[in-house]
């Protein structure tokens, strides 16, 4: 049997999140930024098909580290779509996505 793939959506906050990362990279070099656009997209994929294999961090949010990149993408399972809330770096403060998960 095929699994089931789950929509995927970005919230608000996660499309700044991943435009602020893109357009940090492209300053410095083209290249890494078109990769990190693909390893995202690759992540999303994978989420999409079986978004409960990644682990739960916090209440019902999820996380997957984005390879070869220091960002790990938060997110939330509800029927069958996976609402990203954070692709964040993982210098920054735990706080903000936190304070995310819980206005959601």
């Amino acid at each position: 049997m095929k699994p089931q793939k789950y929509n995927v959506e970005l919230s608000d906050e996660a499309e700044d999140d991943f435009d602020k990362s893109y357009y940090y990279h492209a300053k410095e070099s083209q290249k890494v930024a078109t990769n990190f656009i693909k390893k995202a997209d690759s992540t999303f994929i994978q989420i999409s098909k079986n978004p409960e294999v990644y682990p739960a961090v916090y209440k019902d949010i999820r996380k997957v580290v984005l390879k070869n990149f220091p960002f790990v993408i938060y997110y939330k399972i509800k029927e069958k779509v996976v609402k990203i809330i954070a692709i964040f770096h993982t210098s920054r403060n735990p706080e903000i996505w936190i304070e995310r998960a819980d206005n959601e």
